[in-house]
């Protein structure tokens, strides 16, 4: 349900035993479909198949823990995404706590997978990790704990964000957002930290946040050697070639 995963066979197996669990037919997805992120899982499917599944899609997750709670509310399930329905309802108080943004502060518009899809500052996300990592509430705790405990079910094979939540074993708490967007809290110090790109390509977001990671002395040395390939990605040509690689120009102090 905190997933922007891959699609691989795995996240589909979890995404379908979930919905079952629920007692909810796939066909209730409305996230819409498209083909697995991971080229191996894509490549596979696409031999079995003309069109995707909604169950490929990289929102499944969420999806369906928004069925399986509009189940538990005995609410609608054709209209879950309404704004109106009492589970986005639910998620809008929720955005609202944890980023501590009054509803008039708060920008909704429709995501890429449909959802209502809330906007806030970026000091507002990076509170609103703080708040995940440090809340004692069950069921925050359960997301934070799911999350760091089972990483790839949050992105997936070669993804960043479970790559760094696997290599500082759970320390940090990770996640990426569409359009270059990232959020990042370290479970120690309760602090949280946003990065937004302004190209909407997303590609090169871990080199930002590995530098930010790295000017605010959240890695130990043996953690960054482990993610230097996020930290510097190499460009290459269509035949191979290296032609480059990317490097962030701008650094952080701790004291920002």
């Amino acid at each position: 349900m905190c997933a922007s995963h891959s699609g691989e066979p795995r996240h589909v197996t979890v995404v379908r035993d979930l919905l079952a669990h629920a007692e909810i037919d796939e066909s209730s997805l409305q996230c819409g479909a498209h083909w697995p992120y991971d080229e191996a899982a894509a490549k596979v499917v696409r031999r079995e198949m003309t069109e995707p599944l909604a169950v490929f899609n990289n929102c499944s997750g969420k999806h369906s823990g928004m069925l399986a709670a509009a189940r538990v509310l005995e609410a609608a399930l054709a209209s879950y995404l309404e704004p109106s329905h009492p589970v986005q309802q639910r998620i809008r108080q929720v955005v609202e706590e944890f980023t501590g943004c009054a509803t008039t502060k708060v920008v909704y518009c429709i995501d890429g997978c449909s959802a209502p899809n809330a906007a806030v500052p970026l000091f507002a996300m990076a509170g609103s990790f703080a708040r995940l990592v440090t809340s004692e509430d069950a069921a925050t705790r359960t997301a934070v704990e799911a999350m760091t405990t089972h990483p790839f079910l949050v992105g997936g094979t070669k993804r960043f964000d479970t790559a760094l939540m696997e290599v500082t074993g759970g320390r940090l708490l990770a996640k990426g957002g569409a359009a270059g967007a990232h959020c990042t809290a370290d479970r120690q110090s309760g602090v949280g930290l946003a990065l937004k790109l302004e190209d909407v390509d997303g590609t090169w977001v871990s080199a930002a946040v590995m530098a930010a990671l790295t000017d605010l002395g959240w890695l130990a040395p043996a953690e960054q050697q482990a993610l230097d390939r996020f930290a510097h990605p190499t460009l290459r040509n269509h035949k191979g070639l290296e032609v480059g690689r990317v490097r962030p120009l701008l650094h952080l102090s701790k004291s920002t």
